[in-house]
Parts: structure tokens; sequence; C-alpha cells
């Protein structure tokens, strides 16, 4: 079940006052990074440190594609294991992402960046492969300027991160919404409609049995959930029809075949695809 900052409830002053006391203490970029799909995320709430150090900014100039493809690298890694990733990026500095779930959903990250061991720049320049950046000389003299902190400190920071993380969620500072049962009906449906839908696999995504959605689903709307489908995939067609071939959309909607979908949609609207595409122009 894939989230965005709509099904969540945040006490964002809470969580910003956490960010900013552990950014203020060490002098790092914190944040807690949520609407998290596989590879990005939409919205942070980012400490007082939120920008970026000045080399970064360098690194990113010329390489910005392999600084997003370690960070979607590191987001997979992180909820995959289900447990804090300390790291050293790319550019030599020290990241670290923090994966919090409820209820076994990830709801985001605690995460913080951008922190310098006592490694020296030639190191760094060395193992990175910094070498080939035209800006080279600026780059050095930009990351010793960075404070350092001894690697056994980064450690120490990413357990205090771990106590954070059990403090928002003991205190209940971020909440899954509990919204009315149609909200996620819909939302499966929409989310998985050109895909095999049935009872079982609704159930699965909202972690109730398969009677209670035969059940809520006749109580909300007067019809068996496989009924209410199949009008909802011919309301999708109707609007995929305009930009796409019949064959296209009977496909994008779910249906097996086009036979099945030139018969469903007839006994629904009364007319065939093809006749309600020539009527669309």
């Amino acid at each position: 079940m894939e989230l965005n900052h709509e099904d969540l409830i945040i006490e964002r002053l809470q969580i910003k006052k956490m960010m900013d006391l552990l950014s203020n203490l060490f002098s790092i970029r914190t944040s807690f990074i949520y609407a998290v799909a596989d590879d990005y995320y939409t919205r942070e709430i980012a400490g007082n440190n939120g920008d970026y150090q000045k080399f970064c900014i360098l690194i990113q100039q010329e390489m910005k594609d392999k600084c997003i493809a370690c960070d979607i690298d590191k987001f997979k890694e992180a909820k995959e294991s289900k447990k804090p990733l300390l790291y050293r990026c790319y550019n030599g500095l020290f990241e670290m992402y923090l994966p919090l779930f409820i209820e076994d959903i990830l709801i985001g990250y605690l995460h913080f960046g951008q922190v310098r061991s006592e490694d020296k720049f030639t190191l760094i320049a060395r193992e990175c492969s910094l070498t080939g950046h035209s800006k080279f000389k600026e780059l050095e003299k930009s990351y010793n300027s960075i404070n350092i902190i001894k690697l056994e400190k980064i450690m120490l920071i990413s357990e205090l991160f771990q106590n954070f993380s059990e403090i928002i969620l003991k205190n209940k500072l971020v909440e899954l919404r509990r919204a009315k049962p149609e909200y996620y009906f819909k939302k499966y449906m929409e989310e998985n409609i050109a895909l095999t839908i049935n009872v079982n696999s609704a159930a699965k995504f909202i972690d109730r049995s398969p009677s209670y959605v035969v059940h809520t689903f006749k109580k909300l709307y007067g019809c068996s959930f496989h009924q209410y489908l199949i009008k909802m995939r011919i309301e999708h067609s109707k609007k995929l029809l305009k930009n796409h071939t019949i064959a296209e959309v009977y496909q994008l909607c779910g249906f097996k075949n086009r036979f099945h979908f030139s018969k469903t949609f007839r006994n629904l609207e009364g007319i065939s695809p093809h006749k309600y595409q020539l009527e669309l122009e």
C-alpha cells in the first residue's frame, strides 16, 4: 500500500522541533521525509540546517544523476531491510535513512546527511573519483570548510535518531488516517484497475476479511463488489477512449479481451465502444 501525504496525520510542529534540535546540536542536515514512493519522496520536514552544503551543490552541478541514483538505491535498501541505513555516499559524506513503519506500512524516513568525517579530501577525491570535476579546487575548499565529526560520534548520532524514531511512533506524532471504508476501496480499485482485482485482494489491501468487504460493499453501494468494479472500469474506459485505441483501452481497464470489453460496454452504455468513440469526434 503506497501512501501520499493525505494518508497521514502528522504533528508537524513537534517533529519540526525534534529535527531542529538534532540539526542545531550537530550542525548537520536533518529531516523527516514522507509521502514516499519506491524511488522518490515528495515532502519533508527539515531541521534548521536544511540547506545543502556548498560541497554538495558543486557536486550536483555535474553529477546530479549519480546523486539521485544513489538516493534511490538507499531508499530501497533501507525499506527492504526495515533497518537504519548509515553509509558514505558517492561524494564522500555520510548519510542515514531510518525507515518508519506503522502496521508494516512505510510512512517515511528520518534522515541526516552531508556529514564529514576525519577523512582527508585527497582520500575522498581518489576513492570517489572526483578528480575529473571541473571545479576541483573549489570542491576541495568547500569540503575542508565542513565541520568534522568523528566516525564514532556519527555512530552515536545514528543511535540517537533511532531513539527519536521510537518517540515519534510511541507518541503517535505520525498516524495513518483512518478514513471511511469507501476511501480505501476506491483507492485500491483506482490504483489497480488494469490488474486482476477480486474480493480477496481487496480484503488484503485494507487488512480486513473477505466477508467484511462483501457486506460493507453491499451496504455502501447497494451492489456487489464485482458489479461496482465493472462500472468503475467502464467509466474509466470512457475517459481513455478519447485518446486511445480500443485494443489499448480494454487492457488498461483490466478486461481479459476485446470481446469481453465490448460486450460489457454495450450492456452498460447501450452502444459499442467504437460507436462511442465516433460520437466523441
